[in-house]
């Protein structure tokens, strides 16, 4: 049976464990097969990223290093204008013919699917795994329909259309109290180790640092879950 194409994509802002338990855990179901995680170049329905677009890629390589179930995918970050996201499956999807492709998203983006540009037409580019969050709150029945629940053989049946509803990893962690704690503290336990030295190093998210090029502070702070779910 064919590996399907698995996209992962979001603002990576920064890249986070929760971000790599999902996406090991969404390969691992499907037998090993790579994900793809590919950073917005410019997300249309948020803010702007607090890194730019050079730094998020560099933290994604890192925290994706030696690791061959997961490999960092740049096509977002190389074309002008927002990152609609029904561009870039129409691209992936021109690419593969009839493989399967799967999108990997939250639960809290599901509960807002209607809201994303041209989302009816999502049912025939790609499948969707859904990576359960807290407080995600309730999908809209019209996105239900159009993505029937189904079983992970369904979906390495088909090129598209389904919807896989996993139970874990139970992803509760948020960018934005990450982003705070780095600021305040310079440290955050929910990071890769290099990728928390880059920040560092390039003086990302408000980290200070004094003359010796040490970040103040030796205290770590456990801040960050957000009952909202923050990617």
């Amino acid at each position: 049976m064919t590996d399907p194409l698995i996209l992962f994509g979001g603002t990576f802002d920064p890249v986070h464990l929760g971000h790599i338990h999902g996406a090991r855990t969404v390969s691992g179901l499907f037998g090993g097969a790579r994900v793809e995680l590919m950073p917005n170049a410019q997300p249309p329905h948020r803010e702007q990223p607090g890194a730019g677009a050079q730094d998020r890629l560099a933290m994604l390589q890192l925290a994706c290093r030696d690791d061959p179930q997961l490999a960092v995918n740049d096509w977002e970050l190389t074309r002008p204008g927002p990152s609609w996201t029904r561009l870039t499956l129409e691209h992936f999807r021109g690419l593969i013919g009839q493989r399967p492709l799967v999108l990997v998203i939250g639960a809290d983006s599901l509960a807002s699917f209607q809201h994303w540009r041209d989302w009816q037409q999502f049912p025939s580019l790609c499948h969707l795994a859904v990576l359960p969050r807290p407080g995600a709150g309730a999908p809209a029945p019209e996105v239900l329909a159009a993505f029937p629940e189904a079983s992970l053989g369904a979906l390495r049946a088909r090129p598209a259309g389904l919807r896989l509803m996993l139970a874990e990893p139970f992803v509760d962690v948020s960018a934005t109290m990450i982003r705070e704690t780095l600021a305040e503290d310079g440290e955050c336990d929910v990071l890769d180790r290099q990728v928390l030295d880059h920040i560092r190093r390039h003086g990302l998210y408000n980290v200070r640092q004094d003359a010796a090029g040490q970040t103040p502070g030796d205290t770590r702070h456990h801040r960050t879950r957000n009952q909202n779910g923050d990617a």
